[in-house]
């Protein structure tokens, strides 16, 4: 009697613990706000961690929180995120990265970031090679050179092309630093015009009059929430807008897009948790940069037409062109 009950204690133990075993690992994901391109860093990262084989449910379960892009509120996000003690935080954007770094405090939890252009500079990881000892992930370093060639095939002639900055975020910092070393090997020259509040982009928008020959974006969080205000401004003082987000609904407002994908960027920071849920060190990880393919390139004669311009004969059959 006393070997069954024995048994049967074994068996339960056994049981209890191979259900624990496959309790599926938490993943929860903290964004600065919502916004239909951060909004598909999260969508990619799911995708692919389903494709790499974690059945959300089963092995793996989300949680989800953001903090409406208000920076008050960063720190109660992240102790909430904290609280839970997940396997894996995804962290999206700059800002909050950086406030992952100072504000959680149990560092045996992983942190993987996207939406992140410069993670070197903005402090999150030592260096291009390696992750810190508890984060890294993958980056939205921009391609200008690739952008300026683009900008040249759509307007020929241009040569000034202006910008909107926040000099506050270290994530505008980097854009600012690699858009005017690339401008100048393209013979083009930037304007750059600094707001660190949307309620302000009318006026400075308002400023490219008469300036500048285009006006293309950078992926700065300030500017970025507002791009429908920014492109009504645009095409009043008849300025070809480009972004380097793309946004499908503003196509016919726009003149272009030479966009990173933010559902790729997503893709990519799965392939890296993955790695880092099965033993690897974020350290030994280096931080992904994006290469040719991670970028889209488009022309929108609806876009262009709004400011009295065409798309140039060399693109009349390009596959760039928007419907």
């Amino acid at each position: 009697m006393k070997l069954m009950k024995w048994l049967l204690a074994a068996a339960l133990l056994t049981a209890a613990n191979g259900a624990a075993l496959a309790d599926p690992k938490l993943v929860e994901i903290a964004s600065f706000g919502e916004h239909p391109a951060l909004n598909q860093v999260a969508e990619g990262f799911k995708a692919r961690m389903s494709e790499l084989g974690y059945v959300e449910g089963k092995d793996v379960t989300y949680g989800f929180q953001h903090a409406n892009f208000d920076r008050s509120l960063v720190p109660q996000i992240l102790q909430q995120v904290e609280a839970k003690h997940p396997a894996l935080i995804l962290a999206i954007t700059t800002g909050l990265n950086q406030a992952a770094v100072r504000g959680i405090t149990d560092k045996s939890i992983p942190v993987v970031f996207g939406a992140v252009v410069d993670p070197v500079v903005a402090g999150i990881v030592p260096d291009w090679q390696h992750g810190s000892g508890w984060s890294t992930g993958a980056s939205m370093l921009p391609d200008f050179d690739a952008s300026f060639d683009y900008l040249k095939k759509v307007l020929p002639e241009v040569k000034k092309v202006g910008t909107l900055f926040n000099p506050g975020e270290d994530n505008d910092t980097s854009n600012m630093e690699l858009i005017h070393k690339a401008a100048a090997k393209a013979g083009i020259e930037i304007v750059g015009v600094p707001v660190d509040n949307p309620n302000d982009l009318p006026q400075r928008v308002q400023t490219f009059a008469g300036q500048v020959d285009a006006i293309f974006l950078i992926q700065s969080n300030v500017v970025q929430t507002s791009v429908p205000v920014v492109a009504q401004v645009a095409q009043r003082i008849k300025l070809p807008l480009f972004n380097s987000v793309y946004a499908p609904d503003l196509k016919d407002q726009l003149a272009g897009f030479h966009a990173i994908s933010y559902r790729k960027n997503g893709e990519h920071a799965a392939d890296i948790a993955d790695r880092i849920l099965k033993g690897e060190k974020p350290a030994d990880i280096a931080p992904y940069v994006p290469k040719g393919e991670d970028f889209d390139a488009y022309v929108s004669p609806k876009g262009l037409a709004a400011v009295g311009l065409t798309v140039p004969e060399a693109l009349k059959d390009s596959p760039w062109l928007l419907k």
